[in-house]
């Protein structure tokens, strides 16, 4: 009797999918290998993300990338970005078109810069500046 494989937790299947994906595509390898730094904080993360909304924003940023790629590397993507999304149990409707368009990103910004920058800016400055983070964050 043939020894059966050990079953891969979802993290060990993504990072197999990822390694297969920078074999094939390079040229991606560093976008592709911060994608996995996001992914780890998804996992490390101290605070429970309920909504996962990093996982969501990285399902979006797979599906949406940065750079030129051929037809083969593309469906490459779209499969880790679908193994994320079957692995954090995300219905299609929960992906956001743009790595950042889920409901309440400005706002979670927008409250960790007045945190960050308290005392320092009033809330009108504090207000332009997360306008300007948002939009940098949306390309």
């Amino acid at each position: 009797m043939a020894a059966s494989r050990p079953r891969l937790s979802p993290t060990q299947e993504l990072i197999g999918r990822v390694m297969r994906i920078v074999r094939t595509c390079p040229e991606a390898a560093s976008e592709v290998l911060e994608l996995m730094f996001l992914v780890s904080q998804i996992e490390a993360s101290t605070t429970v993300d309920r909504e996962y909304r990093d996982a969501r924003r990285v399902i979006s940023r797979l599906r949406n990338p940065l750079w030129e790629m051929g037809p083969g590397d593309r469906d490459a993507l779209l499969a880790a970005a679908e193994t994320i999304r079957r692995v954090c149990r995300l219905d299609e409707a929960d992906i956001p078109h743009t790595p950042i368009s889920d409901a309440g990103e400005r706002q979670r910004v927008e409250r960790r810069l007045a945190a960050a920058l308290a005392g320092e800016f009033d809330a009108g400055q504090i207000a332009r500046v997360t306008g300007v983070v948002a939009a940098v964050l949306q390309d």
